[in-house]
């Protein structure tokens, strides 16, 4: 293999080797390699966001150009869970013939690896004329998105923002929003024997609100490229202190995937109006929300990558959106084109034994750098 790609993969190695688990480690280690690297590359990046939750951003800009490009990828990982449930240390990056194993390895540190030694070769290329942007965000994995938030801060108006989810058989264009929702209703406790007191049961109250709300189709909308459809659960449900006693409050978290043409506050009326019909005594609070969103496919730089992935593969490479959400629904309220995922060969992400292909890595490098000297030109 060639020299540059057997360097990628030792980098990656120590990536992995360095745990970033979110709620268990600091991104300070991975950020600090990610941050030598840049430096012996002979850029200038920089460290910014809480010393425990490091973010680093780096800007390489090209003379006599205004097309700028962004790659981005996240240095925090889920945690590894049960070594026991592993075949191969989860730290360790060991690599078993053509894959690699190791926690965070597909997620996304291969693409942190990938983006770094890409942009050194970018710099070096004449046949390149754009500005590059590099951000490496955390706290990506719990869902709080701070890094992300931290580094949009500091981006420019990019004409792409390329993003590190990895997987080879499909170009991801966009993702699905979410909206999270905790419903409480309020009742009435009393003893479950008494003849005359009956209270006012909480639990029973949030059942008729669960059907309320699951019976508007809220989880069953489809559109292009989104054709799996919204979704809606009720993820989480709290009540009652004995079997004995008629609950007096009951929690309800509940999980809205949502599609480009849904809106935060459609939803939220759809809800309040069906729930106010029960006349029932409640609170409704948003925990989470971010839009969806959906880059055009006919873009000049999602064309181009399309052709060159299917060409280099061998094979027709598909557009879709993507069910889970990601850093890039943050992104896409800078409304510039974003690539959600694509990249090296890879499974069981979040799960035990991660895995990456390093034999992909070459041909997924070579896609994205003849992409965009070809986009630069553009």
């Amino acid at each position: 293999m060639d020299k540059n790609f057997q360097e990628i993969i030792e980098f990656t190695q120590k990536l992995v080797a360095t745990p970033s688990q979110n709620f268990i480690d600091s991104e300070s280690g991975v950020a600090n390699l990610v941050f030598k690297k840049l430096k012996d590359f002979g850029f200038e990046p920089e460290i910014i966001g809480p010393k425990e939750h490091p973010s680093i951003i780096c800007h390489i800009k090209k003379e006599n150009t205004d097309k700028t490009i962004w790659l981005e990828s996240c240095l925090d990982t889920v945690p590894s869970g049960d070594a026991a449930k592993w075949e191969y240390p989860p730290f360790e990056a060991k690599v078993v013939g053509n894959k690699m194993y190791g926690r965070g390895a597909a997620d996304s540190k291969i693409a942190i690896a990938l983006f770094c030694y890409l942009v050194k070769e970018l710099s070096e290329d004449n046949n390149f004329n754009a500005s590059i942007f590099l951000g490496f965000d955390a706290d990506e994995q719990t869902g709080n998105f701070t890094g992300i938030k931290e580094i949009v801060k500091h981006a420019p108006k990019a004409d792409v923002c390329i993003l590190g989810y990895q997987g080879i058989n499909e170009i991801s264009i966009g993702a699905r929003g979410w909206l999270r929702l905790k419903i409480s209703t309020i009742g009435k406790s009393a003893h479950t024997g008494s003849r005359t007191n009956k209270g006012i049961n909480a639990i029973h109250s949030m059942n008729k609100i669960i059907n309320a709300i699951t019976s508007q189709n809220l989880g069953q909308k489809t559109e292009p490229f989104f054709e799996f459809g919204s979704s809606l659960n009720v993820s989480q449900i709290s009540g009652g202190v004995a079997i004995n006693i008629v609950p007096d409050k009951c929690e309800a978290n509940i999980d809205i995937r949502l599609l480009p043409s849904q809106t935060k506050d459609e939803i939220l009326e759809t809800i309040k109006s069906k729930i106010d019909e029960l006349k029932i005594s409640y609170n409704l609070e948003v925990l989470q929300y971010e839009q969806a969103y959906l880059t055009d496919s006919k873009n000049s730089f999602v064309k181009i990558l399309k052709n060159n992935a299917s060409e280099v593969l061998k094979k027709e490479i598909p557009l879709v959106a993507s069910g889970q959400g990601s850093v890039g629904n943050v992104v896409s309220k800078l409304e510039i084109p974003i690539i959600n995922a694509f990249g090296v060969d890879s499974d069981n992400v979040h799960a035990p034994n991660e895995w990456i292909s390093i034999d992909t890595i070459p041909k997924i490098f070579e896609i994205y750098r003849k992409s965009l000297v070809e986009f630069s030109k553009v």
